[in-house]
């Protein structure tokens, strides 16, 4: 009984044996049924039209027609199409919504004024339900689009006038745009602001000495005043505003030099709100600016170097959303002079590329001495100090020289009616050979880094100032009100 027993349990044994091989062997199966399928699924892709005459950029000046009409290939019958646009545009006032159209072609009388939009065109498939879709970009312009805006002085009246593409001069226009309004007086500066983080400009500040407002804020493509300088204060000190040296940064804001302390404009919310750029209150600190200082901006934040006339020494300013006072909390490197306490006065300070920066100074016995220095604008805030001595043609500094200078270490100054190109490594002088009919110059202004424009009464010389070409004439505009202050170039 035990061995027939011991027989069925082995016996047992043996048939859990096989169905557990049966059960594996199923298994292996089905995962090679599941292998060999894998990837044998036959996709068929749908045909994507061909999209011909239409571009992706559009240049549109504002009130002309716009049409789009663009031809559309797919294989499929025109009538099973459907045919949209959508022009985006950002809500900056209360009413402002996208627009949209339908059909294969689009036209429109452009009316959105001068700025950048973006559009898309649709088409759908209303068989299939396949969509498809073209993206463009629709650039608004004015007849203030392109050309050169030109701020100029007849005695201490501010006068604007705009220079066409042909050359053609259009004087007055601010007061023939802004009836009974006037600028500044004793005009001094006029700068150009771009859009945050874009390059076309949104508006012009006009700056001056005296007036009822020193500083006006005009839109670039209309010349309508938009606000004051007061108006661009939270709270606008007591005291008569003196705009002494105005920057720009990337992020389409305003900065400088007011009343002999430094202002930012609030970059801390929307960029298109209404308190954008506005001045809170000045850096904190007991300092007094000279209007002599250079800047730096970065993503990260800008960092300025000041010169205080009182204490007459550099200090230094951070830009972290408000500007903050650092005074000479700063590392000197060198011992060719002492940025910390210079004695002399200021009489102009040159950024020529970067941190590397020229000073001038007058010593008490009215000598001017020439400072080179380099600061370290990124990283540990340094000043390293490369060289001082007596500037060596003294005479050509006065307290109506005019400078400019380039990337390459060249700087341009007026004498009366002169201009020199100065090369201070070799301290060479060459005076330019442009003949001004007679008139002291009363503007030096960079087109590039190749064209030195120069401005008298009434006209506007082009020199190239390539190495060889020695600032022979290329262009001559002429008819311009006035003696010009400063000059802006519009190529967008």
């Amino acid at each position: 009984m035990k061995q027939i027993e011991m027989i069925k349990m082995k016996g047992s044994h043996k048939t859990k044996s096989f169905r557990l091989a049966g059960a594996l062997m199923a298994l292996i199966m089905i995962f090679a049924a599941c292998y060999k399928d894998h990837g044998n699924y036959v996709y068929s892709v749908p045909e994507r039209p061909v999209i011909t005459h239409m571009d992706s950029i559009y240049e549109i000046f504002v009130g002309d027609s716009l049409i789009i009409e663009p031809e559309v290939k797919l294989d499929v019958a025109e009538s099973e199409l459907k045919f949209s646009w959508t022009i985006y545009v950002p809500p900056i006032s209360p009413g402002d919504t996208d627009l949209h159209f339908q059909g294969k072609a689009l036209r429109m009388a452009f009316g959105l004024g001068p700025k950048t939009f973006t559009g898309r065109y649709s088409i759908e498939n209303t068989i299939s339900g396949m969509k498809y879709f073209k993206d463009f970009t629709l650039i608004g312009k004015t007849a203030f689009s392109k050309g050169i805006t030109v701020l100029s002085a007849i005695g201490d009246k501010s006068v604007l006038s705009f220079i066409k593409p042909d050359d053609a001069v259009q004087p007055y226009i601010f007061q023939a745009v802004n009836p009974g309004r006037e600028l500044p007086s004793q005009p001094t500066q006029l700068l150009a602001v771009p859009i945050a983080y874009r390059s076309p400009i949104q508006n012009y500040w006009v700056f001056g000495k005296s007036g009822l407002n020193t500083g006006i804020q005009i839109d670039a493509n209309s010349f309508k005043m938009t606000k004051t300088l007061s108006d661009n204060f939270f709270d606008a000190p007591d005291t008569l505003l003196h705009p002494q040296k105005i920057f720009y940064n990337s992020m389409g804001v305003i900065s400088g030099v007011i009343n002999g302390a430094l202002y930012n404009g609030t970059t801390s919310t929307w960029n298109e709100a209404p308190t954008y750029g506005m001045f809170g209150q000045s850096a904190a600190g007991d300092y007094e600016l000279s209007p002599e200082m250079v800047f730096d901006f970065s993503n990260a934040g800008g960092n300025y170097i000041g010169f205080d006339k009182n204490l007459r020494k550099f200090v230094r300013f951070n830009l972290y959303g408000d500007a903050t006072y650092f005074g000479d909390n700063y590392v000197v490197k060198g011992d060719a002079f002492d940025p910390k306490n210079m004695g002399m006065d200021l009489v102009h300070l040159q950024q020529i590329n970067g941190g590397l920066c020229y000073g001038y100074f007058k010593a008490a016995s009215d000598s001017i001495y020439e400072c080179r220095m380099k600061a370290n604008f990124n990283g540990p805030f340094e000043i390293t100090e490369l060289q001082k001595r007596p500037f060596a043609r003294q005479a050509l500094i006065t307290g109506k020289t005019l400078w400019q200078a380039t990337a390459n270490e060249i700087i341009f100054l007026s004498d009366g009616q002169k201009v020199y190109r100065y090369n201070p490594l070799n301290q060479e002088f060459t005076l330019l050979p442009v003949d001004l009919k007679g008139k002291p110059v009363t503007m030096l202004k960079l087109r590039d880094q190749d064209t030195l424009v120069v401005g008298t009464e009434g006209d506007l010389y082009f020199l190239d100032i390539r190495t060889g070409r020695n600032g022979s004439l290329l262009k001559h505009i002429g008819g311009i009100e006035g003696n010009i202050i400063d000059i802006v170039f519009r190529t967008e």
